[in-house]
């Protein structure tokens, strides 16, 4: 007899997971495949970065017939997609009703709530903060990418804070110091002037200036005073970019948490202690900082079995909690 199922997908801007879940919550399997961007993939690849990841489950265990539903999570999504253009954006590969199609944000902050009313911060390369509140409705702020402002207080955003405060120690470069020789090395170049035509001839460049950050954060100019403050206002970027969304949760159904994924707040002790201060003293309450219940993949799972068992979403999610510890 064929098992009932679910489809989670995490689609990023390279690679994609995706994991299948029966309705009693057991991991039947996981995949990964291509690029499932909606606004960087091409609708060919996008489509075919999906078939591929269907037939994967057929071919490698067994699921052959159709999941009760499916949920893609996409980056560059901000909320999600009308049935007709999620149908449309996925070629006609899923049905219309047994489809949704989200931005990532979504799925990582329900994986991080489980549904809950609650809150998310993302910092890594970029930045985005999502709210879910009593009605399963979630909001976001930040998230605009490197073209505008650099998401504040993410790794791109703290590698700009980088490079300005070298161009004003060194006078544009002029002058030799310990951080432009850094960045000269990190880049590649044989002086700090020749530091304009390097980033803006790479392709990736976004991605490799925000590594910046990590390459100062592990040299011997850690510990520094420029670098403190910048690390310092990073965290209070961060909260900035919370307290919108903080003040509309309702306080007696949200408890304070807030979940932190990506390496700047997952990894950086300064920037932490500084986002949570900030963001107490705005919101005039304490706040715990935690790590996401479950990943973004597992949140679209949850999201895909509420639709059809809604009754089963708790206890599938502790499965998948237990099994994660």
């Amino acid at each position: 007899m064929a098992v009932s199922f679910v489809i989670g997908i995490d689609g990023g801007g390279t690679r994609s997971r995706a994991i299948a879940v029966s309705v009693d919550g057991d991991l039947l399997g996981e995949v990964s495949g291509g690029p499932l961007n909606y606004n960087t993939t091409s609708p060919g690849k996008f489509r075919a970065s999906l078939a591929d990841i269907i037939q994967q489950f057929s071919d490698e265990h067994g699921l052959g017939s159709a999941a009760e539903q499916t949920v893609v999570g996409t980056a560059s999504l901000f909320t999600s997609l009308d049935p007709a253009e999620a149908a449309n954006v996925c070629g006609g590969l899923l049905p219309a009703d047994l489809l949704t199609v989200v931005g990532d944000v979504v799925t990582a902050l329900y994986g991080a709530t489980l549904g809950a009313p609650g809150l998310l911060v993302v910092s890594g390369t970029g930045s985005i903060a999502a709210a879910m509140d009593g009605n399963g409705c979630c909001q976001t702020t930040g998230g605009l990418g490197p073209m505008i402002g650099g998401d504040p207080g993410s790794a791109h955003w703290i590698a700009n804070e980088v490079l300005i405060h070298a161009s004003v120690e060194s006078c544009n470069g002029t002058q030799s110091t310990g951080l432009t020789d850094l960045i000269c090395r990190y880049f590649n170049i044989p002086e700090f002037q020749k530091l304009v035509p390097a980033i803006y001839s790479e392709v990736e460049s976004a991605q490799r200036l925000a590594g910046l950050s990590q390459f100062v954060a592990t040299s011997d100019l850690n510990g520094q005073p420029f670098w403190l403050s910048i690390l310092r206002r990073a965290g209070v970027r961060l909260a900035r970019l919370c307290e919108p969304l903080v003040a509309r949760l309702d306080s007696a159904k949200w408890p304070g948490v807030v979940h932190v994924s990506g390496s700047v707040l997952a990894n950086n002790t300064q920037v932490r202690e500084s986002f949570v201060t900030e963001l107490s003293a705005k919101a005039k309450r304490t706040h715990a900082v935690e790590s996401p219940a479950l990943s973004a993949v597992e949140g679209a799972a949850l999201m895909a079995l509420k639709k059809i068992v809604p009754t089963k979403v708790d206890d599938v999610a502790a499965r998948l909690a237990k099994r994660k510890s």
